[in-house]
């Protein structure tokens, strides 16, 4: 990989971390400081990514104008600007110190430099955005080095910022100069640098809220578990988006490659490209903003939700993002172990038919030599005027030394001398043959003194296929070129066939050697030696056989889909390995399937593991659920004991509030709500005197005044248990009244959380059904009166219908204080 590339992939990265980084921030604190930093960090992807894919296809820079290379960075640098200035000391936004201009006369002559390269309109909005930045950075840090008491906390983005912008600097004026060689360019280590530098820019706007706010609100586990869901949700999208991205652009590049191998039209490549880059933005701020929307109302509503729905939620989301990201290992490692398998095994078919083929033409080679030698020594004696019976001696000698010095397969050498048949072996042809009628002799003498290999045929007696080498005599030769003497050798193909039966890929396949007719010369199975490839398979294997531009082809033989192996002999033959296609990838295919197994077994044990975790997370939850649900019994009951005259109160509201919830339409999770509010719903009155709750009289306006405080204290009190923020509605807003005019903000209506409204249905049943110091319980027709009157004005309606609902379905009066 090259430096450009590594450095490109490198900020991309950056770029996306920081992105993921910034969005939990957001999350967090979604104000406007981290909604600039999103910017930034989604400005630069975009043009990171153009650029990054673009080098990684074409291996060159975007040729484009400047304005759409750098779009993404240029917004970036804008939106650097203003995050800058909002993110400074409130003080120093008024400090004026001389020093803080410095960036402003060291970038004079960095501009100058920069301008002599062109892009006029680029360099001077680039250097104009980032100078500025520089200033009021300076102007951060110098204010607080001179008052540092008046500082809540040290600038940590100013200071971030100011390095990334120097880092930049350093980039840009590297670029200007010329460098013996990459390694020692220092653009590319202050690229990555800068690159680098931008992660920190989160971590400087979280340093500036902490400093802002007087107390930092904790985490609770909910919190904590959403936001690392949303974070790797985020992650795997992104990341996904990304591939998608680059697999397009790679078929919208190879779609526009011409034969040739060069690129029909960069531009369109540019056009489909920044586009891909543009439509990724918009998809990831979709994304962030569904994610982000539904994390915060998930912490908002996380009141309603029980740990065991939580904790069943984070067990499936975590077994799907894990069989997520098992699957993409699956895959990912099946296809390269697959595509590196095939590659290895077509380049031991390949190296293994070269091979095969080279050590079969060394072996003819030999063979054609010594034909040519002796061809040369029987030439010099026939001019010498050697007579045909030393000639015939020399054959004799010859014959013998071929057969005990090269291989006993070279049969024998003979000769055809002005008219006389000379045998090496000293065979005596029998009666009426004539050597001139022979294969060997018509096309060794037409060859004007050249050595040829005679098709070969099959000795009748040693069923052998036989090759004869043979060359004419140039002494011999006519005005018409041809040679009226020859000299042939013969050559039984036993080690020819030898290397044949024994060739194979990785001890898969077979091999045969076929001549230009077809004429299978040896094979594995000795029957198929002397018989034709067309009678066997066909005229159209042989013709694929023969015209392969490639060393591998497929075919089909007996039925059966075969990779062939195809290297040419001597320009004359064809060496052919044949594999079955199944066979040829059978050890693949087992790899893959160990692979996958193993995968799967992986799976089921992380997933066994997660459930064992699971289950045991629900068993706590439930003990954690039981307990608290003891301790806010405990709780109300000794609020309930604080006042003598309403024992068991605030548990019969709770239960009231529970059935009334349930009739409304409330899930399980949100009836639970409602009672542990039901139960807490009085706690103010611990900040009431006892005299004031317990007086048997009519109580003075100071003293009802004093009561109607509970609800606001019971709210203070209940607001600290962060993991449910609303437990806190109902124990302030259960005195509101739906027509107006309750206490203590005077609410009315729809305004009044839905909680508090059926608190209120159930808190003045419960009044009117127990027993008070100035009266006895109310009778149910009653009781039944004043709800209806009550409904529209004091009570939600639609509440009131189904507390008459429940009384009127109550035959016994059972619900009241017993």
């Amino acid at each position: 990989m090259s430096f450009d590339n590594l450095t490109n992939l490198i900020a991309l990265l950056a770029t996306i971390v920081g992105l993921l980084y910034a969005v939990s921030g957001y999350i967090e604190k979604p104000g406007r400081s981290y909604r600039l930093i999103l910017a930034f960090f989604l400005a630069n992807f975009l043009s990171d990514y153009f650029w990054t894919i673009y080098e990684l296809l074409i291996g060159d820079s975007p040729a484009v104008s400047d304005f759409a290379a750098y779009l993404g960075w240029n917004i970036g640098y804008l939106v650097l600007l203003l995050a800058t200035i909002l993110l400074r000391s409130p003080g120093a936004k008024r400090y004026l110190h001389p020093l803080m201009f410095l960036p402003i006369l060291i970038n004079i002559p960095q501009f100058l430099q920069y301008i002599s390269f062109g892009g006029i309109l680029n360099n001077c909005w680039q250097v104009g955005l980032t100078t500025a930045a520089a200033v009021f950075c300076l102007q951060d840090l110098l204010y607080y080095l001179k008052f540092k008491v008046k500082c809540p906390a040290f600038p940590w983005f100013s200071l971030i910022v100011l390095v990334f912008l120097t880092l930049q600097y350093a980039t840009w004026t590297s670029s200007c100069f010329d460098w013996p060689s990459d390694p020692q360019n220092p653009y590319y280590y202050f690229a990555i640098l800068s690159s680098l530098t931008r992660l920190f820019f989160p971590y400087g706007a979280r340093k500036h809220f902490e400093a802002q706010e007087s107390r930092r609100e904790a985490k609770t586990a909910a919190a904590l578990r959403a936001e690392v869901l949303t974070r790797t949700v985020l992650s795997l999208v992104i990341v996904g988006i990304c591939a998608v991205g680059f697999f397009a652009a790679l078929w919208i590049k190879n779609s526009l490659i011409v034969e040739n191998g060069a690129i029909l039209d960069d531009g369109r490549i540019v056009v489909w490209l920044f586009a891909i880059s543009a439509a990724m933005i918009l998809l990831v701020m979709a994304l962030l903003y569904a994610m982000t929307s539904r994390f915060r109302h998930l912490l908002e509503n996380r009141g309603a939700v029980t740990s065991g729905h939580r904790s069943r939620l984070n067990f499936f989301v975590t077994l799907a993002v894990t069989l997520a990201l098992m699957l993409f290992a699956v895959v990912y490692n099946s296809v390269t172990l697959y595509d590196a398998s095939v590659i290895s095994v077509y380049e031991d078919g390949e190296e293994a038919i070269k091979s095969t083929a080279t050590e079969i033409e060394n072996y003819l080679t030999v063979a054609s030599t010594s034909v040519r030698v002796v061809a040369d020594t029987v030439d010099l004696m026939a001019e010498n005027g050697r007579s045909t019976e030393d000639i015939r001696r020399y054959l004799v000698d010859q014959t013998t030394r071929l057969a005990e010095k090269f291989d006993e397969n070279f049969t024998g050498l003979y000769a055809y001398v002005d008219g006389e048949y000379l045998d090496g072996l000293e065979w005596v042809p029998p009666e009426g043959y004539e050597p001139t009628e022979r294969d060997w002799y018509i096309l060794t003498t037409a060859a004007g003194g050249e050595v040829v290999i005679v098709p070969p045929y099959v000795d009748a007696q040693t069923g052998s296929v036989v090759l004869t080498f043979g060359r004419g005599l140039t002494s011999s030769e006519d005005g018409s070129g041809l040679c009226r003497n020859t000299v042939c050798l013969d050559v039984i193909v036993n080690h020819v066939d030898d290397v044949v039966s024994k060739v194979s890929v990785a001890g898969k396949g077979y091999g045969l050697l076929v001549d230009s007719d077809g004429l299978i010369l040896a094979h594995r199975d000795n029957s198929f030696v002397g018989q034709t490839i067309v009678e066997l398979y066909g005229q159209e294997l042989f013709d694929s056989i023969r015209g392969a531009d490639e060393s591998m082809i497929t075919a089909e033989l007996d039925g059966e889909n075969c990779v062939l192996f195809v290297a040419p002999v001597m320009q004359q033959w064809t060496m052919v390995i044949v594999v079955g296609s199944s066979e040829l990838l059978s050890e693949t295919y087992s790899q893959l399937a160990v692979n996958i197994v193993v995968s799967l077994i992986t799976f089921c044990l992380i997933s066994f593991f997660y459930y064992i975790g699971y289950k045991n997370e629900q068993i706590s939850g439930k003990k954690v659920q039981e307990m608290n649900l003891q301790v806010v019994s405990a709780l109300a009951t000794a609020i309930d004991a604080k006042d003598r005259y309403t024992n068991g109160h605030s548990t019969r509201v709770a239960e009231y509030a529970r059935m009334l919830a349930a009739r409304s339409g409330a899930s399980d999770a949100e009836q639970n709500g409602i009672y542990m509010m039901g139960l807490l719903h009085d706690v103010g009155k611990i900040g009431i005197p006892d005299s004031v709750i317990n007086k048997p009289g009519p109580l003075s306006a100071e003293e009802y005044e004093l009561i109607k405080k509970h609800p606001a204290i019971g709210s203070e009190i209940l607001e600290v248990i962060k993991d449910r923020p609303r437990l806190a509605t109902a124990a302030r807003w259960h005195h509101e009244r739906y027509g107006g005019g309750g206490y203590p903000d005077g609410i009315a209506g729809e305004a009044i959380p839905i909680e508090a409204r059926i608190i209120a249905v159930a808190d003045a049943y419960d009044a009117m059904t127990s027993r008070r110091s100035y009266r006895d319980i109310m009778p149910q027709d009653k009781v039944r009166s004043e709800i209806e009157k009550g409904a529209g004005t004091q009570f939600d309606p639609r509440l009131a219908g189904l507390m008459l609902e429940m009384i009127d379905e109550d035959g016994d009066y059972s619900m009241r204080e017993k």
